[in-house]
C-alpha cells in the first residue's frame, strides 16, 4: 500500500515538473483574412452553381454549375475545419459585391443568363486566384496556406473551363463591369492611338512648313 501511494505521488510530481506545452500561435491577420474571404467565395460559388443549373440555357453552363457546387463544397469543408482549428470565425454569407452579382443572376434566364454568367464567373475566379496567391506568398500558418494551395488548381481549372465554354457557346469572356478595369482600358486605347497619330501629323506638318520657309528667308 505504501509503495502504491509513493508511486502515485511520484507520478503527480513528474507531471507537475514537465515543461508546459506552448499554446499554438494565433493565425496572422493575413491568414484570417484569407480564410474569411475564401469562405465567402466558396459560398458565392455554391449558390451561383445552383442558379446555373436552374436558369442556364446551355447544357455546358448547367454542367459547370453542378461542378461548382461539388468542388466548392469540398473546398469549403476543408476550409471550415481549418478555421475551426485556428479559432477563426467565418462570416455567414457572401460579401456585398457577391450578393449584388447573385441578384443579377436571379434576374436573368436562358441565353441572357449564360452571357452574364460566363464572363462574371471568369472575373470571380480571377479574384479567387489572386486571393490564394497572396495567401501562399504572405501567409504564415501552414494549415491556412495548405487550404490555398489545395484550392489553387481547382480554381484555375474552373477558369480554363469558362474560357472553353465562352468560345464554344459564343459569348464574351469579358464584360464592361467587374473586369478590374480591363474593359475601360480597352475602350480608351483607340482614343489614345488617335491622339498620338494626330500629334505625329502636326509635328510632321510643322517640320515641312519650316523647311519650305527656310530657303526663302535666306534669299
Amino acid at each position: 500500500m505504501l509503495l502504491r501511494t509513493a508511486a502515485a505521488v511520484a507520478g503527480v510530481v513528474t507531471v507537475l515538473l514537465l515543461p508546459a506545452t506552448p499554446a499554438a500561435a494565433a493565425p496572422s491577420e493575413q491568414d484570417a483574412t484569407y480564410l474569411r474571404a475564401a469562405h465567402q467565395s466558396n459560398l458565392a460559388e455554391i449558390a451561383t452553381g445552383e442558379l446555373a443549373q436552374q436558369k442556364a440555357e446551355s447544357r455546358q453552363v448547367k454542367d459547370l454549375g453542378a461542378r461548382w457546387v461539388a468542388d466548392h463544397t469540398r473546398l469549403d469543408t476543408a476550409l471550415r475545419d481549418t478555421a475551426e482549428a485556428l479559432g477563426v470565425e467565418l462570416p455567414g454569407e457572401p460579401n456585398a459585391e457577391q450578393q449584388a452579382l447573385a441578384r443579377r443572376y436571379e434576374a436573368a434566364s436562358g441565353a441572357e443568363f449564360d452571357a452574364l454568367w460566363i464572363p462574371t464567373q471568369m472575373d470571380a475566379h480571377m479574384k479567387a486566384m489572386r486571393l490564394g496567391e497572396t495567401e501562399i506568398a504572405q501567409g504564415s500558418d501552414a494549415q491556412a496556406k495548405k487550404v490555398a494551395q489545395d484550392a489553387a488548381p481547382v480554381v484555375a481549372s474552373h477558369h480554363d473551363l469558362l474560357e472553353e465554354a465562352a468560345g464554344e457557346i459564343g459569348v464574351p469572356s469579358r464584360i464592361g463591369t467587374g473586369t478590374g478595369g480591363q474593359a475601360a482600358a480597352a475602350s480608351t486605347t483607340p482614343a489614345v492611338i488617335g491622339f498620338g497619330a494626330l500629334g505625329l501629323f502636326l509635328v510632321g506638318a510643322a517640320v515641312f512648313l519650316l523647311r519650305r520657309r527656310t530657303p526663302a528667308a535666306s534669299r
